[in-house]
C-alpha cells in the first residue's frame, strides 16, 4: 500500500487540477481537442508516455482490493490500454473517439470524474 500513497502523492492532485480545468474552462478544451482530432498525430509525444507510466503504476502497485487504491490500479490499468489503443488503432477511430468535445454534457462530466478520483487520492493521502 505504501506504494499506491506515493502514486496518489502525485496523480491525486494532477487529476484535480486537470478536472477542474475541464470545469471552468469547457470551452478552451472543446478547442483544444477540435485541434487534436484534426491532428491526432500532435497527441504523439503525449501518448508515447502513457504506457510507460502505465506499466511503472502497474508495476508499482497492481492490486485488486476494494478500497480506493483500487483507483490506482485502474489507472495504471487505463494508462497503459489508452496508450496501447493511440499506437494501435488506426487515426480514424482515434479521430472518432475524440468527438466527445462535441456533447458540452460529456465534457463537463469526465471533469467530474477527474475531480472526484483527485479529490480522493487527495484525500486519502494528505488529510487522512
Amino acid at each position: 500500500m505504501e506504494n499506491a500513497v506515493k502514486i496518489a502523492e502525485i496523480a491525486g492532485p494532477v487529476y484535480l487540477l486537470i478536472g477542474l480545468s475541464v470545469l471552468l474552462y469547457a470551452k478552451v478544451w472543446q478547442k483544444l481537442m477540435g485541434k487534436w482530432q484534426k491532428d491526432h498525430l500532435s497527441l504523439f509525444p503525449l501518448m508515447f508516455l502513457y504506457p510507460v507510466l502505465g506499466l511503472i503504476v502497474i508495476r508499482m502497485y497492481n492490486v485488486w482490493e476494494w478500497n480506493v487504491w483500487l483507483l490506482v490500479t485502474l489507472m495504471g490499468w487505463i494508462l497503459l490500454v489508452k496508450g496501447a489503443g493511440y499506437f494501435l488503432l488506426p487515426g480514424s477511430v482515434l479521430k472518432k473517439m475524440m468527438e466527445i468535445k462535441n456533447n458540452l454534457a460529456l465534457l463537463y462530466l469526465s471533469g467530474l470524474i477527474a475531480v472526484a478520483i483527485g479529490a480522493a487520492l487527495s484525500y486519502y493521502t494528505y488529510f487522512a
